[in-house]
Parts: C-alpha cells; structure tokens; sequence
C-alpha cells in the first residue's frame, strides 16, 4: 500500500506523516515550493504542465493527494480515482450539512478553484455560500507561527458566523488545520482538510478498495 503527496509547502509533510502513522501504508512526499510562488504571480495556468507531470508520475502509487487548494482542479484534470484533491472529501461532506457554507481561504489564488468545487459537490443543487478571505494572516503562516495563525483565522471566522447564520465552517486550505478545534464550540461542523483526505487515501490505496 503506497500513498504519494504533492505539497507546496514543507510544513505538510509532517501533518501526513503524523495521520498516517501506523496505518501500514508506504508514503512518499514530493514538496515544490515553486508550484505555489508561481501561481500566486502568473495564475494557476502557469504551473499546470508542471504540476501535471508531477502528478501523472506519482499516479503510479495506489492513492495519490495534491495538498495544494490552488492546484487541486489539476488532480481532477487527470481523471483518474486514486488521483484526488485534498479538499473534496471535506467540501463533500460539509454539502452534506446544508445550502450554507462558509468557506474560508487564506490565498486569493485558492478562491477560484475552491468556489468552482463546492459547486461541483453541491451538484446543482442549492448553495448558499460565503468566502472569507483571510490573506492578511498567511504572512503569519509563512513565518512559522503556526499558533497565532491558528488564532487568527478561528477569531475571524467567529465574527462572520455572528453576522450570518450558516449550517457549517470549510477550512480549506491544509494549512488552517489547527484552527479546527479552536473553532469546536461554534455548534455547527467545522471541517479541515488533511485527516479527511488522508482517511480517503487509505480507503483507495486497499487492495480490495479498487474491487
């Protein structure tokens, strides 16, 4: 059972490694920085011929994540199962919860693709959402303090859910993670995207899942 990674920071490798201890699964990480530094100056296109080779020789291996919300679209532009964007397990499961997400974002260059997938996983259905944009904090991330980024983004969120009334809190970037349980009190799901995806990873890598 092996499981390959396409991160844009370094930082996730650790998160993934820590989800999947245990389990019996052989993981592999490939970190390009550059993938995301350049999408955020030229746009996500600049990168896709590149983060498609990424992808394509790592779909050698029985379940394959991108962990970068920017480039998750890439992942389904290949088309193939094990081959999947870290953000759809959650995005799908938080439609789940009704019309009223609020999803949140730290990167401008994430919000197109996460807005085009939760309407995808909504299916046409009805869809009431909202994007917080919290770009003001990723220098914060991109320093290393991951506690006060944390902090941050679970105050931000608990102002706009004092405004508006929503059915459930998308985290979407891997790296707003730690957020989650800060946020565990707010009485609607908060959901975070590494530990679903992972669990989605091992349940494709099985032998008997791909039956």
């Amino acid at each position: 059972m092996k499981i390959a990674f396409l991160h844009t920071a370094q930082v996730h490798v650790a998160t993934f490694d820590k989800l999947l201890e245990g389990s019996g699964a052989e993981v592999v990480h490939h970190v390009a920085a550059d993938l995301l530094a350049t999408a955020q100056t030229h746009g996500a296109q600049a990168v896709r011929a590149q983060t498609l080779g990424i992808l394509q020789a790592l779909s050698a291996y029985d379940a394959v994540v991108c962990t970068c919300s920017t480039l998750g679209a890439f992942a389904d532009a290949l088309n193939l199962r094990h081959v999947f964007r870290i953000d759809r397990p959650a995005f799908e499961a938080a439609i789940i919860c009704g019309p009223r997400v609020l999803l949140v974002i730290c990167l401008e260059s994430t919000r197109d693709p996460s807005e085009a997938l939760l309407a995808n996983c909504a299916g046409g259905g009805d869809l009431a959402a909202q994007t917080l944009l919290c770009d003001h904090l990723w220098p914060v991330f991109e320093a290393g303090d991951i506690t006060a980024f944390a902090q941050g983004i679970a105050s931000e969120v608990r102002q706009r859910i004092r405004a508006d009334g929503f059915d459930s809190v998308i985290l979407a970037q891997a790296s707003m993670k730690d957020a989650g349980p800060l946020l565990a009190d707010i009485g609607i799901p908060v959901f975070t995207t590494p530990q679903m995806a992972a669990r989605a990873a091992l349940a494709l890598a099985e032998p008997d899942a791909n039956l």
